[in-house]
């Protein structure tokens, strides 16, 4: 049994946590949205094509926010191809995703990954969804191959016409400009002169629209000094993405000690590129900016084949709850973040045929979306730490996008987050001790001592659980008793929310 200890320090509190951190993101890629959200043949279709099962379960997200239609195709993407009739609208065979599978020789997943594009899941659609989540609409309009005038009118046909399901408040223009991989990729300075045409355009339809633009992070060089010394006051957010590990595709996920050491040190190499733009967002407009981060791309993403379908296992579900716990320390100046993706391709929820099944991530970005509290706390914590390699026996060409190892990171993984008065607390607690439990002794400084407790946990006999069509319970959250605070153990590779009032 290890040990650890955790102090709450209740005078200490960071800011206010925004709920837009547990937005979701859909994109016209592999079966996200047809075979996944949308599937007008399938038996469990509704009127409007959405699956029920499908539906249900994003509710349950409680999704504040939700991007569409990109990522990469976004920066291709005409939004009239998809409005009016279904029968009047294009099909294209091909579209980003198919061609960038045959540029990586991955021709026997191109069609898959990149999916004939009929276009009948477009803005209208899109909208519907969202009045029927209760999340917020987030556009990413074209920057590639569009114009400020074609995004304006975007957001035109949303906000003016008087039948329009939902009104878009937030808009990104362009997606990763910084790479050579996207359409209309250029360099900060350029990019920040075109975001200025796009947001007198866009600001010209909707004053009180807020606006993300691309950031990057450090390993792109001043790409985001220059936009911001060119449109930082025009901008309300700066986008931010990070994958883990931080290029697709160097090989199939291991089920082994070395794979789950790098897997629950994500949270930690994915925030250096959050930190990256806070740091430059400090430093060209000053540490009093309004200007605001969106992390609005995270994932765990190993292989091609994830795009396909991906089985997230508890393991995995210890990196997610870490991620929360990094957003959390990032507040205010972190308000929005998004995981990619939501259905199928990298997706919390896995369907096939008339099944479907909730992942790890599922559950923990469901947990920490019904109980995060508003404000968040600083807290001290004493224990073991441990060093995390990251990504043993990967090609040597990618070897140079790993970003160094991790040294010092706690074992226990702790955030904290109160209600306005402080009368409530909502700590939760990762155990990213491979076999071992762990006794956590819990102090409280400047806060009444707790007069109850509860516990909602997630724990398997391996790290490598997880949840699948023929046993889709067999990780779940569960309440637990809380027999005392003075010694509060949790099992190995394990997720826990303790809830004090």
């Amino acid at each position: 049994m290890r040990r650890a200890s955790v102090r709450v320090l209740g005078d200490e509190v960071r800011g206010r946590i925004s709920p837009l951190i547990y937005g979701q993101f859909i994109e016209h890629m592999g079966r996200c949205i047809y075979g996944g959200i949308y599937e007008p043949d399938s038996a469990l279709a509704d009127e409007r094509g959405f699956r029920r099962d499908v539906l249900e379960t994003m509710r349950a997200l409680r999704t504040p926010i939700l991007r569409y239609p990109g990522g990469c195709f976004s920066d291709e993407y005409h939004w009239r191809d998809g409005v009016g009739p279904r029968e009047g609208r294009p099909h294209y065979e091909e579209q980003f995703w198919t061609r960038l599978l045959n540029g990586v020789n991955r021709q026997d997943l191109a069609a898959i990954v990149g999916p004939p594009e009929s276009n009948a899941f477009g803005t209208d659609e899109f909208l519907t969804l969202c009045a029927e989540l209760g999340s917020q609409p987030y556009l990413n309009v074209n920057h590639g191959t569009g114009t400020p005038e074609e995004a304006a009118e975007w957001l035109a046909y949303c906000n003016r016409r008087p039948e329009s399901p939902a009104q878009v408040k937030v808009v990104g223009v362009g997606n990763e400009v910084f790479g050579f991989w996207e359409t209309g990729h250029c360099g900060g300075q350029e990019y920040g002169r075109h975001f200025l045409e796009f947001a007198e355009a866009l600001r010209g339809v909707d004053p009180d629209v807020k606006l993300l633009a691309t950031g990057a992070p450090r390993a792109y060089g001043s790409f985001t000094s220059d936009l911001l010394r060119t449109a930082g006051k025009a901008i309300d957010y700066v986008s931010v993405h990070a994958f883990h590990p931080p290029f697709p595709g160097i090989r199939p996920l291991r089920d082994d000690e070395a794979d789950y050491w790098s897997v629950v040190a994500g949270p930690e190499a994915m925030i250096r590129n959050v930190d990256d733009v806070i740091a430059d967002i400090e430093r060209e407009l000053g540490p009093d900016s309004p200007v605001r981060v969106a992390f609005d791309e995270w994932n765990l993403w190993n292989s091609w084949e994830d795009c396909v379908a991906t089985n997230y296992d508890l393991r995995a579900g210890l990196m997610f709850a870490g991620t929360f716990n990094r957003i959390h320390e990032r507040v205010p100046r972190l308000e929005i973040a998004m995981i990619a993706q939501l259905v199928n391709m990298l997706g919390l929820i896995q369907t096939e045929g008339d099944r479907l099944f909730e992942s790890a991530g599922y559950l923990v970005s469901r947990l920490y979306a019904e109980e995060t509290l508003p404000l968040s706390v600083k807290c001290q914590v004493e224990g073991e730490t441990f060093d995390a390699p990251l990504w043993a026996d990967i090609p040597e060409r990618l070897q140079p996008t790993m970003g160094d190892d991790l040294t010092g990171l706690p074992y226990v993984d702790v955030s904290v987050t109160a209600s306005d008065d402080r009368k409530r607390l909502a700590v939760f607690v990762v155990n990213r001790h491979l076999d071992q439990p762990v006794t956590i002794n819990l102090a409280f400084d400047g806060l009444q001592p707790p007069a109850s407790a509860r516990l909602r946990q997630m724990a398997a006999d391996s790290p490598f659980a997880r949840n699948d069509f023929d046993n889709p319970q067999r990780l779940r959250i569960v309440d637990l008793d809380v027999p005392s605070l003075d010694r509060l153990e949790l099992p190995p590779h394990s997720v826990s929310a303790l809830l004090l009032s």
